[in-house]
């Protein structure tokens, strides 16, 4: 079998926030595996057989004006690309109460929830604002018992902890098949009992019924999503939304109140926004 070869985009961004992030969400829509922040902007990996420019450029097109990005590519020897993100993931405690580490990090004590990953891409590890926000969403939820879906899962981090905050069954679905494998591997790692993992999108929903959907998802997912999202929200559950900038706020509220959704509560964590609806008993 033929070594993978990649092809590394470096990206200049200006400025970078929050485009740098946003970039990185779009571009793992276009089957970009890994990514590296540099002072200038972002470094990408992608296979080279999966590389194409015009993707890329079309992606590129930002909706603000005033957004500057260009970039070079050039294909990179063979590499073990997933120890090298691994070298550079650190582990992370939200509110002082979920740690999320490696297997190689040493447990710490005085946490009420661990959370063991395999680190493979730059979202969902609890580095990322939108995800920090939906960890503190869920530590206000009442999950116990609950039947959670989340959206979108990347490395499993938010199905994971919603299995060890005591939820009864958990459904985390991602279209990206090496999203899948991973989050079923760090299930294992944290001996989840009630976590299924599938590849798929909201679609998947349909004739589902759940207490609470976490969805940290770029923007226009979460919009094209919104009615099988609420369709497949219980009678007074719960949907929780990220992955998207303050500025974006408004069309995500537009979308929802289109479902008969009724808002909760919003956080802010930079540029980031999460926002929380809930589906009326009578729907």
């Amino acid at each position: 079998m033929k070594p993978v070869r990649y092809t590394e985009v470096d990206l200049v961004i200006a400025p970078l926030e929050p485009w740098r992030d946003l970039l990185m969400a779009e571009m793992i829509e276009l089957g970009y595996e890994g990514f590296e922040e540099t002072a200038h902007g972002l470094k990408a990996y992608i296979a080279t057989a999966q590389f194409r420019a015009k993707d890329l450029d079309r992606t590129l097109v930002m909706r603000d004006p005033h957004v500057h990005v260009a970039f070079t590519a050039r294909e990179v020897p063979n590499l073990n690309w997933n120890a090298k993100w691994e070298e550079a993931f650190q582990p992370m405690v939200v509110d002082g109460k979920v740690y999320i580490r490696a297997e190689f990090h040493p447990p710490m004590d005085g946490i009420a929830q661990e959370v063991i990953i395999t680190p493979r891409m730059a979202f969902g590890t609890g580095h990322h604002a939108t995800t920090r926000m939906m960890v503190r969403s869920m530590l206000g939820m009442k999950i116990p018992g609950k039947r959670i879906c989340d959206l979108g899962c990347g490395t499993g981090v938010l199905a994971i902890l919603a299995e060890k905050m005591g939820a009864s069954q958990v459904v985390a679905i991602d279209n990206d098949p090496n999203a899948v494998e991973n989050a079923r591997r760090n299930a294992e790692l944290n001996h989840c009992q009630r976590v299924a993992v599938e590849k798929g999108d909201a679609h998947l929903q349909q004739r589902a019924s759940f207490d609470a959907i976490l969805a940290n998802i770029e923007r226009n997912t979460l919009i094209r999503a919104m009615p099988e999202m609420a369709a497949a929200l219980r009678p007074g559950g719960t949907l929780v939304l990220s992955g998207f900038v303050r500025g974006d706020g408004p069309l995500m509220a537009m979308a929802a109140r289109q479902q008969g959704l009724v808002p909760i509560g919003q956080e802010e964590e930079g540029e980031w926004q999460l926002q929380r609806w809930e589906k009326n008993k009578d729907q």
